[in-house]
């Protein structure tokens, strides 16, 4: 179930750039007002699977009616925005009840009052979908005894995508992908893609993370497409990465 929070600010507020840490911990924060018990075990535990845990909960970034870029921060105002997905819908139904508990986002030393909470129509899915990133897609893998940041000309980056599908769908479905399902992942236009366009560095706590804002064409049973819609792309997504949105359906062809 994919919920669009609201807010509004009456005046000029200069926020940073990186507010993906406390926009996560807002949402914990209203789920643990209505259910602390849900709250503490979707920030301790979460979804167990191959001795990993999964955080089953994705958001996008805000957006903002009003804002201007300056060298140290963003200066915003009017309407903002941001959705939020999970694979379980006792997690965004908690959500709602504890935003409008709540009745307020606070950012720093901002607290910016809620306008809205509603849930998005269902989607029909499909087997060819076009997606957007909503928040930048995230792709880390081990390499030379550090974290290397895949990015969307490497085929690894793919790779690693279908992999972290796979595990969602077993998540989601509670059965795994079929031996015979295909998992095609396009870059639309790759002749004019920009990795330097594409790229977006955040900062969340004292790490710094790397992902791409891209969109995806992709491929594959409509039962997976819902994991990319509940469960986004990539990893990091209960820390703001990897959140996609259907925009049109394609009849595209190819994979990277």
């Amino acid at each position: 179930m994919r919920i669009e929070a609201r807010f509004y600010l009456d005046r000029e507020v200069a926020l940073p750039y990186d507010i993906n840490y406390p926009l996560a911990s807002y949402i914990y924060q209203c789920i643990r007002l209505v259910d602390p018990d849900l709250g503490t075990w979707l920030h301790d535990k979460g979804l167990e699977y191959q001795g990993r845990s999964y955080k089953p909960f994705v958001f996008s970034r805000m957006y903002f009616e009003s804002r201007v870029n300056k060298p140290e921060c963003m200066v915003v105002q009017g309407a903002m925005s941001f959705k939020v997905d999970s694979i379980l819908p006792e997690v965004t139904r908690t959500l709602v009840e504890g935003m409008w508990r709540t009745g307020k986002l606070r950012l720093l030393d901002v607290d910016i009052p809620l306008t809205d909470v509603r849930v998005l129509p269902p989607l029909k899915f499909t087997e060819t979908m076009r997606w957007k990133a909503l928040s930048p897609i995230c792709v880390p893998v081990w390499q030379d005894n550090g974290l290397h940041f895949c990015h969307p000309l490497e085929s690894r980056f793919y790779d690693s995508l279908r992999n972290s599908m796979k595990n969602w769908y077993m998540l989601h479905w509670k059965k795994p992908f079929p031996e015979d399902g295909e998992i095609h992942l396009i870059l639309p236009n790759p002749e004019k893609f920009s990795l330097q366009k594409a790229a977006v560095l955040i900062r969340y706590k004292e790490k710094k993370i790397k992902g791409y804002q891209i969109p995806l064409i992709i491929q594959t049973t409509p039962e997976m497409q819902e994991v990319v819609c509940r469960a986004g792309l990539g990893s990091y997504g209960s820390q703001g990465f990897g959140m996609m949105e259907w925009w049109e359906e394609s009849k595209s062809h190819g994979t990277p």
